[in-house]
């Protein structure tokens, strides 16, 4: 056995619905589950009997191959105790495990005693408790706790909880929240049923992969995608709704930030992130995004991608109303039969059918507008953005978006309101896609715009690429075979320095130039290799795209992350008369 992490989970995370202090453990080659389980049960119940607490928690396991993670509940003011209780009982059964003495109990046991005498707060569990009571909603991390959503929320410091008693909660509610998440599409999604609820009336709050914002307007830029971003929101005295996106990383590492929501979208699950956290592949990963759809209150909707089987594997067990997105002009049978037979069952939909967004209420059909209507799907070259605009349609719809406030919405969502994603400029009668495509689904969805815009003239292609380090090299090599199979006439492959996470500087470019040779290899025997240029940033990737490309040529630069080195690098290579192609 190894002990793999140890964290608090604060919010419902895989496990369940309820806070947890887990330990991730890996088992060893013919170790049997339960021994390891009896083994750390063992060693948390002497030290919790050292310290005069119960020394039997209810464990909660998930276990998937030799991944095992363990989890029990504990008051919100000893978690951070706990968890380094439960990292001591880790140690010492694995130690067990291998015929080793167990570990003694001092000093980690004093040291525990002093954590819980530090952190004990009986207000702040006061306060939880009577806003359980009362329906209020509750955020807590180890600074702030609030009561309450938006324009209807008080916060406090974590130690300076006043007692409840003290606590205006006539003036307290929640705000309507909405929940984004998938391995694809999250941000454009979250972008766009900001936009939608806007235009229907709302001051939305929306978190994103790019930056926080309030009414469209940026509160702090950055990654908030994890449950702290999303309390900042719903703490913000300005907000009437919000719009989270969500990602795996925060769901594995802290749980969701609030225990229920209105609506939750999920966009599709792919290969991305595989391998950390017991996710070994797709289904696991569907299991992770299906904790946003678990957190949907009574009353509430789950959106899915229909032509998603993992998501639509989800539906039935869900317990709550299903709104199905489908681009049927590019479905599958299977995928029409589907929403076909969910729309006879009362079920709602909304499609894209025949070059037409419709919402699709049991036999009710209302035509919306074209998809060319849609700037971001460029005529619907993009259909990835065919399915973003899709799925925040019927999230809107769900929270009571008006059919004006949508098509509004989605007439007036353009590339400039989609920073980093599907950006189309003309430098110099080079044609310049950046998009934030980083695993196989999404270069292959992003590909599908690139022939488009390489359909309007004769010119070559380059990619430029690169990859985190905590991908596999399978994920590495997919994404290869991905710009692979567009024909690129030069590839530009970038190290991502900010990024490399555990691999070596070099490491990441190598994988990417030993799989094109590969697929040259493979593809196309004694054919010329495709020809493949490192470089050391993204900036210095275009330099050389630029400097090899010539008009009419297109340059797609995927995983787009410099978004002010971009602004400048256009700026330098702009003709203020040069026609840019419609969005």
């Amino acid at each position: 056995m190894l002990l793999v992490d140890t964290r608090r989970l604060t919010g419902p995370n895989l496990l369940g619905p309820r806070p947890l202090v887990v330990v991730e453990l890996a088992l060893s080659e013919g170790e049997s589950v339960d021994r390891v389980r009896d083994a750390y049960a063992s060693e948390l119940g002497r030290m919790r009997a050292a310290l005069g607490m119960d020394t039997a928690p209810a464990l909660t396991l998930r276990v998937r191959g030799r991944a095992v993670t363990i989890g029990y509940e504990a008051p919100l003011d000893a978690m951070f105790a706990c968890a380094e209780m439960s990292e001591w009982a880790a140690w010492s059964a694995q130690a067990m495990l291998e015929g080793r003495p167990s570990l003694p109990l001092e000093p980690k046991r004093e040291e525990v005693r002093t954590l819980l005498a530090q952190h004990r707060n009986p207000r702040l569990l006061e306060l939880a408790s009577e806003a359980a009571r009362r329906a209020v909603p509750f955020l807590w991390d180890d600074e702030t706790v609030s009561v309450g959503h938006g324009r209807t929320s008080r916060a406090f410091p974590t130690g300076a909880v006043p007692p409840s008693a003290d606590v205006p909660w006539a003036d307290l509610g929640a705000v309507p929240v909405a929940l984004v998440t998938g391995t694809n599409g999250k941000t454009t999604t979250s972008r766009l049923l900001a936009r939608l609820m806007q235009e229907a009336g709302w001051a939305v709050g929306a978190s994103s992969s790019d930056a926080l914002t309030l009414r469209g307007e940026e509160l702090e830029s950055g990654d908030c995608t994890g449950p702290f971003a999303a309390r900042t929101i719903l703490r913000h005295p300005g907000v009437g709704l919000a719009v989270l996106e969500t990602a795996r990383g925060g769901i594995l590492r802290r749980g969701l930030a609030v225990q229920a929501c209105e609506v939750a979208v999920l966009t599709n699950v792919g290969e991305d992130h595989l391998g950390s956290f017991g996710v070994e592949d797709v289904p696991a990963m569907a299991e992770v995004k299906g904790v946003v759809a678990r957190a949907v209150r009574p009353g509430g909707t789950v959106v899915l991608h229909a032509a998603d089987p993992n998501l639509v594997s989800l539906a039935p067990g869900l317990g709550r109303p299903v709104v199905f997105f489908a681009d049927l002009d590019a479905a599958s049978d299977a995928t029409k039969a589907l929403v076909r037979a969910h729309l006879e069952g009362h079920g709602r939909a909304v499609v894209c059918e025949g070059g037409r967004v419709t919402r699709l209420d049991g036999p009710d059909v209302v035509p919306l507008l074209d998809v060319a209507e849609i700037p971001i799907t460029f005529g619907g070259a993009a259909r990835h953005n065919v399915q973003n605009a899709l799925g925040a349609a019927a999230a809107a719809w769900a929270l009571g978006a008006s059919d004006a406030a949508i098509v509004a919405g989605l007439r007036g969502f353009d590339a400039a309101q989609n920073p980093g994603r599907g950006e189309v400029r003309v430098l110099g009668g080079v044609t310049l896609l950046a998009d934030f495509a980083h695993n196989p689904d999404g270069i292959r969805a992003v590909m599908g715009l690139v022939a488009s815009l390489r359909a309007r003239s004769t010119g070559r292609l380059a990619v430029i690429t690169g990859s985190a380090g905590d991908r596999t090299d399978a994920e590495i090599t997919g994404m290869a075979r991905a710009i692979h199979a567009a024909g690129p006439d030069g590839i530009f492959v970038r190290e991502m320095h900010d990024y490399l996470r555990g691999r070596a500087p070099g490491e990441v470019p190598a994988l990417f130039e030993r799989a094109f040779q590969a697929l040259d290899a493979s593809s196309s025997p004694g054919r010329s290799p495709t020809p493949c240029v490192r470089a050391s940033t993204e900036i210095e990737a275009l330099e050389q795209a630029f400097a090899w490309a010539r008009p009419g040529d297109v340059v797609a630069l995927l995983i787009h992350v410099d978004r002010e080195g971009l602004r400048a690098f256009v700026a330098r290579h702009a003709r203020p008369d040069a026609p840019q192609p419609a969005a």
